[in-house]
């Protein structure tokens, strides 16, 4: 098995109470990008109100992080992680994040496999919070920045986790969005890169009807051969 194979096993069928909301909140949090991304988004709406007050400010960062998020993360996928190897010179390009996914895709209910690659989060961490630091005009938008930033991250964690586990959507939306995983997974991989904003496919023109596309033999490898 390959060298960036997780460490730990878990397949959310094989954990009790996976198939209820409240049992995949409980599995959720014992992984450490969860816990990390909720104790950082908590220590930041405990240090905001000893910085800057709040303004109209604020709301506009919160605002355009959300806009800005399913962008983000419909091109990333599309682009990085759905990236191919390719030779340049005796150099072999191929980013850490695409090898990651790609196992993610070989072993798509290796729960592991469903979060942000711990090796890289650690470093993006810090990195997020100084860019936000130097960035923002006071360190009470920066603060806000980071809260709003995290959150997404943090949704975007759990959505994309509980479309791997057993559990089956009760809202519409989240049908939607489940719908959509689990054909990109198992349908054709060059469809439906949004995990948290489906209507975002259907825009880009990477949604269209499941009956017009034709189902793809390389959902698994994603057309390269590794040796997973």
């Amino acid at each position: 098995m390959s060298a960036i194979a997780p460490s730990k096993q878990t397949y959310a069928r094989e954990v009790e109470n996976t198939d209820t909301l409240r049992g995949c909140a409980a599995l959720f949090f014992r992984f450490p990008t969860p816990r990390v991304l909720a104790l950082k988004i908590l220590a930041f709406i405990i240090a905001r109100p000893f910085l800057d007050p709040l303004t109209y400010m604020d709301a506009v960062f919160v605002g355009a992080v959300a806009i800005w998020w399913p962008f983000q993360e419909w091109l990333l996928h599309w682009k990085m992680l759905h990236f191919k190897p390719f030779k340049l010179g005796p150099f072999t390009i191929d980013p850490y994040m695409s090898k990651k996914h790609r196992y993610h895709h070989r072993h798509p209910w290796l729960l592991e496999t469903t979060f942000l690659p711990t090796e890289s989060f650690y470093v993006l961490v810090p990195l997020h919070i100084g860019l936000w630091w130097w960035l923002s005009p006071t360190q009470g938008l920066a603060a806000t920045g980071i809260i709003a930033f995290a959150t997404a991250a943090l949704i975007y964690e759990w959505v994309h986790y509980l479309t791997h586990t057993p559990y089956r959507p009760r809202s519409a939306y989240y049908r939607w969005i489940w719908r959509n995983h689990r054909l990109h997974h198992f349908k054709n991989e060059h469809y439906w890169h949004s995990f948290t904003a489906p209507f975002l496919d259907v825009a880009l023109g990477t949604g269209p009807s499941a009956k017009s596309v034709e189902t793809s033999d390389t959902c698994l490898t994603l057309g390269v051969d590794d040796e997973f």
